[in-house]
């Protein structure tokens, strides 16, 4: 049996937040792949598909539930 104190619920949160940086990202590759209409493309020298779109959306709604700011542009397309 898991037991959690009260305190401890920040900590938690914290460290299932998702960085600033990998928000910026996945934010950036949507933007990109929605512009492309969801096909294929490259990022950084990455290949990117509906795959890894799933991975970064995940990424952006983490950020969002969690209070990290998103970058504008991605709040408007995708939370509006």
């Amino acid at each position: 049996m898991w037991s959690i104190y009260p305190t401890q619920i920040q900590a938690i949160l914290d460290a299932m937040a998702p960085d600033y940086s990998e928000v910026q990202t996945a934010a950036e590759i949507l933007i990109q792949a929605q512009n492309a209409e969801w096909g294929p493309i490259q990022y950084a020298g990455d290949l990117h598909d509906r795959a890894t779109y799933r991975y970064f959306w995940e990424i952006l709604q983490k950020a969002k539930l969690t209070g990290i700011s998103i970058p504008e542009e991605a709040n408007k397309r995708f939370f509006s």
